[in-house]
């Protein structure tokens, strides 16, 4: 049995090798955490209005804050359409993305919208109202993500571009269990690291990789299944286990 773990381990190791994510471009800021953002008021790309009414469709919404021209921005825009469908293929995730497009020289709402279209990005993006600006203001780099909850309360600011989807979505769900918890959601379920509903391969590969430091630490509660407040291999190795389903 020990064979078959230090097997799997190898291939997790493997697995994390291909996927090894940088976060030199993504520093640990918080100019807007504790802003408000309730009572914005503004348009999509289209014109459709859009108010802070839609923080109440989710527990966490991201709001990420980008430019046509800035070159890190467009780098990690593949990486939230790849998260945006994830949440909309699994509702119960209760996740919502939005873009925030930073008019800017060449960069307008028609040459936003056209950049968007080519892509095949579809997540939602609006024009910056003043409440908006604001917030990200706060900072003079794009691109520049936060994270709200459903009152309007900005809980994070990331500046910097997010390198994998992985990597994107680690740092989402951290926050989306965080502000599950603080409504009365569903509670930590151990092993699930990605916060799935389930413990899969998929979370011992992230537990691995967040214990070798090759992505930033989240959802802690459920990755530290030795209770020694760290994440680590030997978590690692349980997670691949509960998995297997060799341990409850």
């Amino acid at each position: 049995m020990k064979k078959i773990i230090a097997i799997a381990m190898a291939a997790l190791l493997a697995l994390s090798s291909f996927a090894i994510v940088s976060a030199e471009n993504v520093d640990g800021t918080r100019e807007a955490v504790g802003m408000s953002i309730a009572g914005f008021s503004t348009q999509d790309l289209y014109g459709n209005p859009v108010t802070s009414e839609i923080l109440d469709n989710a527990v966490c919404t991201v709001i990420n804050e980008w430019a046509t021209w800035c070159g890190p921005c467009v780098s990690e825009m593949p990486h939230f359409q790849a998260i945006h469908e994830h949440y909309s293929a699994t509702p119960e995730a209760d996740v919502q993305i939005i873009g925030a497009v930073y008019v800017s020289g060449s960069c307008t709402p028609t040459s936003a919208l056209q950049f968007l279209e080519s892509n095949g990005y579809t997540w939602l993006n609006v024009r910056e109202d003043s409440i908006l600006q604001n917030a990200f203001f706060t900072t003079d780099s794009i691109p520049s993500t936060i994270i709200v909850d459903r009152h309007g309360v900005v809980r994070a600011h990331r500046v910097g571009s997010f390198t994998s989807s992985a990597q994107l979505q680690s740092y989402i769900d951290g926050w989306y269990q965080t502000l599950l918890e603080e409504e009365g959601g569903p509670q930590t379920i151990p092993g699930d690291v990605d916060s799935s509903g389930s413990v899969e391969m998929s979370d011992a590969i992230l537990a691995l990789r967040m214990s070798l430091e090759l992505i930033e630490v989240s959802n802690l509660e459920a990755g530290d299944i030795n209770g020694n407040g760290n994440m680590d291999v030997s978590d690692a190795v349980q997670i691949l286990r509960m998995a297997m389903g060799l341990m409850d």
